[in-house]
């Protein structure tokens, strides 16, 4: 015997051999009943595992085919003669919403004016002015006619007393306060001044025509039919 491991015998030969590496089909498992392996339920796992899966391929073919079906109805329907009747419908939608809409503005009733709270020059200076506006006369330093509707510029001044009043009134803030600075001073300055319009009043000292400290101002009806209640023919100022 050789003492080298590593020679061949003399007369063999080594024959070459190939490996099949083609993996075999794995052999058929018998049916056999899920049951429970190491306390955890097979079909349990099985079914879990299984169910998103399956949910997942039947919805996208569902989707799918529900997408396809819908586009197909909607592009057979919506044809060039149904897309211009539409543009026409909704066009004339619009132009019966602007025209209802310009009508319902049409109809609403425009700001009124404000309804006199008196109805004449003379009920303003009767309950208002001589109750509110209390001077001393005493026919010389200071003079007023109890009859002012006989004095034409005293009764064009009460007048505009009046008027201005009736707007300045709806001021709650500084109205009253306007009225009385910018109007009311200015006009009774001058009808108390004893060369004002009232001077003649003065004259002969008509106790008709002078008042106590802190009385009202001296006053006498008009004729009834000089001065009509303007709230029976209008509203405005």
């Amino acid at each position: 015997m050789s003492d080298d491991w590593g020679d061949e015998e003399p007369g063999i030969e080594a024959q070459p051999f190939e490996l099949d590496e083609r993996e075999e089909p794995a052999p058929d498992l018998p049916e056999r009943e899920p049951g429970r392996l190491l306390g955890v339920d097979i079909a349990d796992v099985a079914n879990a595992l299984a169910a998103p899966a399956i949910r997942a391929v039947v919805q996208k073919a569902i989707t799918g085919a529900v997408k396809n079906a819908v586009q197909a109805e909607v592009d057979e329907a919506l044809d060039p003669s149904v897309i211009e009747e539409l543009q026409a419908q909704a066009a004339t939608a619009a132009r019966r919403a602007v025209t209802a809409a310009m009508d319902a503005l049409d109809e609403e009733p425009a700001d009124e004016e404000p309804t006199l709270y008196y109805g004449s020059v003379d009920e303003f200076v009767r309950e208002y002015l001589v109750k509110n506006y209390r001077r001393r006369v005493d026919g010389q330093r200071t003079v007023w006619a109890a009859d002012w509707w006989n004095y034409p510029e005293a009764t064009i001044r009460l007048d505009a007393l009046w008027r201005a009043w009736e707007h300045l009134r709806l001021d709650p803030t500084t109205g009253m306060s306007v009225w009385y600075r910018d109007h009311a001073e200015h006009h009774m300055s001058v009808l108390l001044d004893p060369s004002g319009p009232f001077a003649a009043a003065g004259e002969g000292k008509n106790r008709e025509n002078v008042n106590e400290k802190g009385a009202e101002l001296p006053y006498a009806d008009p004729p009834a039919e000089l001065f009509p209640d303007v709230r029976a023919t209008t509203d405005t100022l």
